[in-house]
């Protein structure tokens, strides 16, 4: 019980400034959401144009599966950002879901990369 104040104290500090940390790192969420039927978009196919995408624009990429379910591909710049692409099979449709996280204020190299991504999708449709 003597012990419990102490830990509650720290665990109470630590999360304040891990709170206090996260408002000081300002970044930027680039974000679209499109609905496809899978007859025109599957998930190897999205997957394949995010990849490609990626690695046109200088960028590293790795994906992982869920064969039938979910493809999820990730990459960016150690130095400018992230981005998650998410190619989902729901019912009869293919969800993509591209993320752009620019590690700064505002928009940036990652945040135009969910973009251009978001768009070669888009053309990749049958």
């Amino acid at each position: 019980m003597n012990l419990a104040l102490p830990l509650l104290g720290a665990a109470l500090l630590l999360g304040s400034s891990t709170a206090a940390l996260a408002q000081e790192n300002n970044f930027n969420v680039t974000y679209h959401v499109e609905r496809t039927p899978a007859a025109r978009l599957s998930l190897d196919t999205c997957s394949g144009v995010v990849t490609k995408a990626a690695q046109r624009a200088g960028l590293r990429a790795n994906s992982q599966s869920t064969p039938g379910k979910l493809v999820t591909v990730v990459g960016g710049s150690e130095s400018s950002g992230t981005f998650v692409v998410h190619c989902i099979a729901v019912d009869d449709k293919t969800v993509s879901v591209v993320q752009g996280i620019d590690y700064q204020p505002q928009k940036g190299a990652l945040g135009r990369f969910a973009d251009q991504a978001f768009a070669a999708l888009k053309a990749a449709v049958k």
